[in-house]
């Protein structure tokens, strides 16, 4: 307690392709205001991170009879990521299906990584998102997008019943 984070990381979700530039902008400018209003000079390494859950994208497993690469119900495993091919050839971005499909194709959360100061590879950042979809408390499945929005959606139904 009381000491500044080294690093910022943060995960932003309702932002449409076309508002990116007007986002990145506008809230990094907000974050990089607030860490030097804490402290003159102080400004941390920075990584913003686009979830976009609702698209048309489906993966599918290359071969339905390999036990290894599917679930009991013919899925992708949870944790598989797609970062070549249905990509953008330029931007930083990814899908994860971070989720076990319980029923029909496993549907993947595309994330856009649109500012990142700390320098992570792929691999790096694409771990981090997975793994905090497991941050649930007392809830031993993944969720589909990193566990903060549902929290964050929880505390605004809160809000808005009082």
């Amino acid at each position: 307690m009381g000491q500044k984070p080294l690093r910022i990381i943060f995960y932003r979700d309702g932002v449409s392709d076309g508002q990116f530039y007007h986002v990145l902008l506008y809230e990094l400018d907000a974050i990089r205001k607030a860490c030097a209003s804490l402290e003159p000079g102080y400004q941390p390494p920075v990584t913003f991170v686009v979830v976009q859950k609702r698209n048309h994208t489906r993966l599918f497993p290359n071969n339905h009879n390999d036990k290894r690469s599917t679930d009991k119900s013919g899925n992708i495993l949870p944790g598989t990521v797609a970062d070549t091919k249905i990509c953008h050839p330029t931007d930083f971005d990814f899908f994860l299906c971070s989720h076990a499909g319980i029923q029909g194709t496993s549907r993947p959360a595309h994330y856009h990584v649109l500012w990142d100061d700390n320098k992570f590879s792929a691999d790096e950042i694409q771990s981090l998102t997975n793994n905090l979809c497991y941050t649930s408390k007392g809830n031993t499945r993944r969720f589909w997008a990193a566990t903060f929005f549902f929290f964050f959606f929880f505390l605004l139904g809160v809000k808005r019943n009082r």
